[in-house]
């Protein structure tokens, strides 16, 4: 099971995802989330992941446009997502994650 925690400190939001491979190859798929618009796209997502979700951009539902619509475009959800399953499929090493504990976006010199 691979967990990441995105902090949306611009909407004061977190949201936790969790993700844990199946037995047949797929990903289950569950986000804790204060927001609604999240809480949205959770359920056009769906509870399950596919690797070509995990692997092709053009035809994951990941970041498909009608499953992100709800969320803006600065939203980290999403690729917290894809973090999360990429780690659950040791796509991401889980030992390098817990080394480096986050990635960050921060806004530096803003005027």
């Amino acid at each position: 099971m691979a967990v990441v925690v995105v902090h949306m400190k611009f909407c004061n939001k977190i949201h936790k995802i969790t993700v844990k491979q199946k037995e047949d190859g797929d990903f289950y798929l569950h986000i804790a989330s204060n927001c609604p618009e999240v809480k949205e796209y959770r359920k056009l997502l769906g509870d399950t992941l596919t690797m070509n979700d995990l692997t092709d951009i053009r035809s994951s539902k990941i970041f498909s446009y009608d499953n992100c619509e709800r969320v803006t475009m600065t939203c980290l959800v999403p690729n917290g997502v894809i973090n999360a399953a990429w780690l659950e499929a040791g796509m991401l090493s889980k030992s390098r994650a817990k080394e480096i504990g986050e990635n960050t976006v921060s806004f530096e010199k803003v005027k």
